[in-house]
């Protein structure tokens, strides 16, 4: 039977935010919400980043129908974007819909590849600031180390420690990527001096956090990602950008009070921030302490399985 659609994941991005930019180490993780992609005979208004990879699939692949409808439900809270790389996933989703319909197997290795590489050209055509590592996540799934030089592209998968609870934490609003962005080029060019320190430190943080993952040595993730929260509040002083925001500052400041650590989760501003601690203990009670301040946790499960047709 022919696939109607297809399906990915949407990410959390652990760490190397600002610095997986400069080509340092970024860890990232699928979660299992998930875009849903199917195709439609109705002329549906589509996003961007769909209308895209649409274009590069039928130049690759060849005609496929010419309308999809989109799920990106999973990754709102009262139709607001979480922040978890719903217009990633849906750019994945797209291609892995593309390829199935075509009679691809999405499991295949090389195929996957091409659905991350059509995926990727498509999403950056929209949003060419980016790193292209929620792309990976959405296509691959899983735990990821992920690293960008120019064109220059790896991966690889990671397992997460046992011993090393994960928490997510939605601020309540949404965030801007992009002006955040902005800004910090911008600072890039008007201090160059100041940019270079703050990215230095942040590279050699995210390093840190990437080797302690990478090892399984949780205690050092924890300690990675406060520090990791310091710089990028650094950062964003230096930048005159509100990367970590009231609301994020707050979180982390609750993580500290339960021996553990958090940090933005993506850009910042706003979306969700990421907890790390060492037992399930200390992670509730940090999800209890949220609630009562009008933080709102999000369940998730963690290395959700990437693109798959449906």
């Amino acid at each position: 039977m022919t696939p109607t659609g297809a399906s990915a994941p949407g990410k959390a991005l652990l760490c190397g935010e600002y610095a997986v930019l400069e080509g340092a180490p970024a860890v990232v993780a699928a979660v299992d919400r998930r875009v849903s992609v199917t195709w439609s005979e109705d002329s549906t208004p589509m996003p961007p980043e769909v209308e895209a990879t649409l274009r590069l699939a039928r130049a690759e692949l060849g005609p496929v129908p010419h309308y999809l409808t989109l799920d990106v439900s999973d990754l709102q809270q009262d139709r607001v974007k979480l922040g978890l790389g719903s217009s990633a996933a849906a750019a994945v989703a797209t291609a892995g819909a593309s390829f199935a319909m075509r009679g691809r197997k999405l499991d295949d290795a090389e195929t996957l590849q091409h659905i991350f590489s059509l995926a990727l050209q498509g999403h950056a055509s929209i949003a060419p600031q980016g790193s292209g590592v929620d792309v990976a996540a959405s296509a691959f799934g899983g735990f990821l180390r992920f690293t960008r030089t120019g064109d220059d592209i790896e991966t690889r998968a990671l397992h997460c420690p046992s011993d090393l609870a994960i928490r997510l934490v939605w601020t309540g609003h949404a965030a801007r990527t992009s002006e955040l962005v902005g800004k910090v080029h911008r600072l890039r060019c008007d201090d160059p001096e100041g940019y270079r320190g703050c990215m230095e430190r942040l590279s050699e943080l995210s390093h840190r956090f990437a080797d302690a993952f990478e090892t399984g040595n949780a205690p050092e993730i924890v300690a990675a990602a406060a520090a990791y929260c310091n710089a990028m509040g650094i950062l964003g002083a230096a930048a005159r950008a509100p990367i970590v925001e009231a609301h994020l500052g707050r979180a982390a400041e609750l993580a500290i009070g339960f021996s553990g650590s958090a940090k933005p989760c993506g850009a910042g501003g706003g979306d969700v921030a990421v907890a790390f601690f060492l037992d399930t203990d200390a992670a509730k009670g940090f999800e209890v302490a949220c609630k009562e301040e009008g933080l709102h946790p999000i369940d998730v499960s963690w290395g959700a399985t990437g693109v798959r047709a449906c």
